[in-house]
Protein backbone atom coordinates (compact mmCIF):
# COMPACT_ATOMS: atom_id res chain seq x y z
CA UNK A 1 0.00 0.00 0.00
CA UNK A 2 1.35 3.41 -0.95
CA UNK A 3 2.61 5.53 1.94
CA UNK A 4 2.35 2.86 4.63
CA UNK A 5 6.05 2.97 5.52
CA UNK A 6 8.38 5.35 7.29
CA UNK A 7 12.15 5.59 7.13
CA UNK A 8 14.67 6.43 9.81
CA UNK A 9 17.92 7.86 8.50
CA UNK A 10 20.52 7.17 11.17
CA UNK A 11 23.03 10.03 11.13
CA UNK A 12 23.91 10.55 14.78
CA UNK A 13 27.24 8.70 14.83
CA UNK A 14 30.50 10.23 15.98
CA UNK A 15 32.54 8.98 12.99
CA UNK A 16 35.40 7.74 15.18
CA UNK A 17 36.80 5.30 12.61
CA UNK A 18 36.52 7.86 9.84
CA UNK A 19 38.22 10.52 11.95
CA UNK A 20 35.45 13.10 11.58
CA UNK A 21 31.67 13.41 11.63
CA UNK A 22 30.36 12.06 8.34
CA UNK A 23 26.83 13.46 8.34
CA UNK A 24 27.78 16.43 6.17
CA UNK A 25 30.76 14.98 4.35
CA UNK A 26 30.89 16.23 0.77
CA UNK A 27 30.58 13.39 -1.71
CA UNK A 28 30.84 14.30 -5.40
CA UNK A 29 29.93 17.86 -4.50
CA UNK A 30 26.91 17.06 -2.33
CA UNK A 31 26.45 16.39 1.39
CA UNK A 32 26.49 12.65 2.03
CA UNK A 33 23.03 12.69 3.58
CA UNK A 34 21.43 14.07 0.40
CA UNK A 35 21.85 10.76 -1.43
CA UNK A 36 19.76 8.83 1.08
CA UNK A 37 17.12 11.58 1.16
CA UNK A 38 16.87 11.37 -2.65
CA UNK A 39 16.49 7.61 -2.56
CA UNK A 40 14.13 7.17 0.37
CA UNK A 41 12.09 10.24 -0.52
CA UNK A 42 11.54 8.95 -4.03
CA UNK A 43 9.84 5.76 -2.82
CA UNK A 44 6.07 6.15 -3.00
CA UNK A 45 5.79 3.55 -0.23
CA UNK A 46 7.52 5.93 2.20
CA UNK A 47 5.39 8.76 3.57
CA UNK A 48 7.68 9.98 6.37
CA UNK A 49 11.43 10.27 6.83
CA UNK A 50 13.01 10.98 10.20
CA UNK A 51 16.62 12.11 10.15
CA UNK A 52 18.30 11.43 13.49
CA UNK A 53 21.23 13.74 14.24
CA UNK A 54 23.46 14.55 17.23
CA UNK A 55 21.98 17.34 19.36
CA UNK A 56 24.99 19.52 18.50
CA UNK A 57 24.28 19.21 14.77
CA UNK A 58 20.61 20.15 14.61
CA UNK A 59 21.18 23.64 13.20
CA UNK A 60 23.54 22.29 10.57
CA UNK A 61 20.99 19.59 9.82
CA UNK A 62 18.24 22.14 9.18
CA UNK A 63 20.47 24.06 6.79
CA UNK A 64 21.41 20.86 5.00
CA UNK A 65 17.77 19.83 4.68
CA UNK A 66 16.85 23.25 3.27
CA UNK A 67 19.74 22.97 0.82
CA UNK A 68 18.52 19.53 -0.21
CA UNK A 69 15.03 20.81 -0.95
CA UNK A 70 16.50 23.55 -3.14
CA UNK A 71 19.02 21.38 -4.95
CA UNK A 72 16.53 18.54 -5.45
CA UNK A 73 13.80 20.80 -6.85
CA UNK A 74 11.96 18.90 -9.55
CA UNK A 75 13.14 15.50 -8.34
CA UNK A 76 10.57 12.83 -7.39
CA UNK A 77 11.38 13.30 -3.69
CA UNK A 78 11.07 17.09 -3.75
CA UNK A 79 7.81 16.93 -5.70
CA UNK A 80 6.41 14.54 -3.10
CA UNK A 81 7.32 17.01 -0.35
CA UNK A 82 5.63 19.83 -2.26
CA UNK A 83 2.46 17.77 -2.75
CA UNK A 84 2.33 16.85 0.93
CA UNK A 85 2.92 13.16 0.22
CA UNK A 86 6.20 13.09 2.14
CA UNK A 87 7.17 14.58 5.48
CA UNK A 88 10.82 14.98 6.45
CA UNK A 89 11.70 15.76 10.07
CA UNK A 90 14.87 16.13 12.11
CA UNK A 91 15.12 14.77 15.64
CA UNK A 92 17.90 14.37 18.19
CA UNK A 93 19.67 11.07 18.57
CA UNK A 94 20.88 9.29 21.68
CA UNK A 95 24.11 8.03 23.15
CA UNK A 96 24.06 4.80 21.13
CA UNK A 97 22.84 3.96 17.64
CA UNK A 98 20.00 1.91 19.10
CA UNK A 99 18.95 4.87 21.25
CA UNK A 100 18.84 7.06 18.16
CA UNK A 101 16.79 4.52 16.23
CA UNK A 102 14.44 4.09 19.18
CA UNK A 103 13.89 7.87 19.22
CA UNK A 104 12.96 7.66 15.56
CA UNK A 105 10.60 4.76 16.13
CA UNK A 106 8.82 6.61 18.90
CA UNK A 107 8.50 9.65 16.65
CA UNK A 108 6.92 7.58 13.87
CA UNK A 109 4.76 5.42 16.12
CA UNK A 110 1.11 5.53 15.11
CA UNK A 111 1.71 7.21 11.76
CA UNK A 112 3.07 4.31 9.69
CA UNK A 113 2.88 0.52 9.89
CA UNK A 114 6.28 -0.45 8.51
CA UNK A 115 9.70 1.10 8.99
CA UNK A 116 13.06 1.03 7.25
CA UNK A 117 16.22 1.99 9.11
CA UNK A 118 19.07 3.14 6.90
CA UNK A 119 22.56 4.42 7.65
CA UNK A 120 23.22 7.86 6.21
CA UNK A 121 26.78 6.64 5.62
CA UNK A 122 25.46 4.29 2.88
CA UNK A 123 24.83 6.63 -0.06
CA UNK A 124 24.72 3.93 -2.75
CA UNK A 125 21.46 2.19 -1.91
CA UNK A 126 19.33 1.39 -4.96
CA UNK A 127 15.57 1.95 -5.05
CA UNK A 128 14.83 -1.61 -6.20
CA UNK A 129 16.73 -3.04 -3.25
CA UNK A 130 14.89 -0.83 -0.75
CA UNK A 131 11.57 -1.88 -2.26
CA UNK A 132 12.50 -5.56 -2.07
CA UNK A 133 13.27 -5.17 1.63
CA UNK A 134 9.91 -3.47 2.17
CA UNK A 135 8.14 -6.24 0.28
CA UNK A 136 9.85 -8.83 2.48
CA UNK A 137 8.83 -6.92 5.61
CA UNK A 138 5.21 -6.93 4.50
CA UNK A 139 5.33 -10.66 3.84
CA UNK A 140 7.45 -11.85 6.76
CA UNK A 141 7.41 -9.07 9.38
CA UNK A 142 11.12 -8.24 9.35
CA UNK A 143 13.91 -8.11 6.77
CA UNK A 144 17.42 -6.84 6.09
CA UNK A 145 19.58 -6.30 3.02
CA UNK A 146 22.61 -8.57 2.95
CA UNK A 147 25.34 -10.14 0.84
CA UNK A 148 26.70 -13.70 1.02
CA UNK A 149 30.36 -13.93 1.98
CA UNK A 150 32.65 -15.01 -0.86
CA UNK A 151 36.06 -14.92 0.87
CA UNK A 152 37.37 -17.57 3.24
CA UNK A 153 36.27 -16.78 6.79
CA UNK A 154 38.57 -17.29 9.78
CA UNK A 155 38.16 -16.83 13.50
CA UNK A 156 41.26 -15.05 14.77
CA UNK A 157 42.53 -14.69 18.32
CA UNK A 158 45.59 -12.62 19.25
CA UNK A 159 46.48 -12.28 15.58
CA UNK A 160 46.43 -16.03 14.87
CA UNK A 161 43.85 -18.13 13.03
CA UNK A 162 42.14 -20.51 15.43
CA UNK A 163 39.30 -21.75 13.25
CA UNK A 164 38.10 -21.83 9.66
CA UNK A 165 34.38 -21.19 9.36
CA UNK A 166 32.13 -22.48 6.62
CA UNK A 167 31.07 -19.54 4.49
CA UNK A 168 28.01 -21.37 3.16
CA UNK A 169 25.78 -19.89 5.88
CA UNK A 170 27.61 -16.59 6.53
CA UNK A 171 26.35 -13.28 5.21
CA UNK A 172 27.26 -9.69 5.85
CA UNK A 173 24.22 -7.51 6.45
CA UNK A 174 23.86 -3.85 5.60
CA UNK A 175 20.99 -1.41 5.70
CA UNK A 176 18.16 -0.85 5.16
CA UNK A 177 16.91 -3.09 7.92
CA UNK A 178 13.31 -2.97 8.97
CA UNK A 179 10.17 -4.50 10.35
CA UNK A 180 6.62 -3.89 11.36
CA UNK A 181 7.22 -0.77 13.43
CA UNK A 182 5.57 -2.07 16.61
CA UNK A 183 7.71 -5.22 16.52
CA UNK A 184 10.97 -3.30 16.24
CA UNK A 185 10.01 -0.73 18.87
CA UNK A 186 9.07 -3.49 21.31
CA UNK A 187 12.39 -5.26 20.64
CA UNK A 188 14.36 -2.12 21.50
CA UNK A 189 12.25 -1.16 24.50
CA UNK A 190 12.04 -4.59 26.15
CA UNK A 191 15.55 -4.24 27.59
CA UNK A 192 16.96 -0.73 27.03
CA UNK A 193 20.26 -1.57 28.75
CA UNK A 194 21.10 -4.42 26.39
CA UNK A 195 23.51 -3.65 23.56
CA UNK A 196 22.45 -4.44 20.00
CA UNK A 197 24.65 -4.08 16.94
CA UNK A 198 21.69 -3.49 14.65
CA UNK A 199 17.95 -3.91 14.19
CA UNK A 200 18.32 -7.55 13.13
CA UNK A 201 20.02 -8.37 16.44
CA UNK A 202 17.26 -6.67 18.43
CA UNK A 203 14.54 -8.51 16.50
CA UNK A 204 16.35 -11.84 16.77
CA UNK A 205 16.61 -11.40 20.55
CA UNK A 206 12.79 -11.44 20.67
CA UNK A 207 12.56 -14.58 18.55
CA UNK A 208 11.35 -12.69 15.50
CA UNK A 209 12.55 -14.27 12.23
CA UNK A 210 14.44 -11.81 10.03
CA UNK A 211 14.53 -12.50 6.29
CA UNK A 212 17.71 -11.61 4.39
CA UNK A 213 17.21 -10.00 0.99
CA UNK A 214 20.29 -10.32 -1.20
CA UNK A 215 21.71 -7.00 -2.32
CA UNK A 216 24.78 -5.83 -4.25
CA UNK A 217 28.24 -5.64 -2.68
CA UNK A 218 28.50 -1.98 -3.76
CA UNK A 219 26.04 -0.88 -1.05
CA UNK A 220 29.09 0.09 0.97
CA UNK A 221 29.28 2.09 4.17
CA UNK A 222 31.68 4.98 4.36
CA UNK A 223 33.59 3.97 7.47
CA UNK A 224 37.30 4.63 6.92
CA UNK A 225 39.17 7.38 5.05
CA UNK A 226 39.31 6.36 1.40
CA UNK A 227 35.85 4.78 1.34
CA UNK A 228 34.48 8.04 -0.01
CA UNK A 229 36.80 7.77 -3.04
CA UNK A 230 35.34 4.40 -3.98
CA UNK A 231 31.80 5.72 -3.41
CA UNK A 232 32.47 8.65 -5.74
CA UNK A 233 33.80 6.28 -8.38
CA UNK A 234 30.62 4.17 -8.19
CA UNK A 235 28.43 7.28 -8.34
CA UNK A 236 30.34 8.46 -11.40
CA UNK A 237 29.94 5.09 -13.09
CA UNK A 238 26.19 5.12 -12.42
CA UNK A 239 25.90 8.63 -13.85
CA UNK A 240 27.75 7.49 -16.96
CA UNK A 241 25.35 4.61 -17.42
CA UNK A 242 22.34 6.92 -17.11
CA UNK A 243 23.78 9.28 -19.72
CA UNK A 244 24.46 6.41 -22.08
CA UNK A 245 20.93 5.08 -21.63
CA UNK A 246 19.37 8.50 -22.25
CA UNK A 247 21.21 8.76 -25.57
CA UNK A 248 19.96 5.41 -26.81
Amino acid sequence: MSGDAGAILAAAGAGKRFGAKKQFLQLAGRPLIHYSLDLLGGLEEVSRIVVVLPSSQMDAGRRTLERWLRSAAGSPAARRVERGELGVDLIEGGARRQDSVRNGLRYLEGSVRFVLVHDAARPLLRADDARRVLDAIREHGAAVLGTPVTDSVKRVKDGTIVETLSRDEIWTVQTPQGAVLDLLLDAYESDPRREFTDEAAALHSKGIPVVVVEGPPENLKITKPGDEVLAEFILGRRAGRRRATSRE
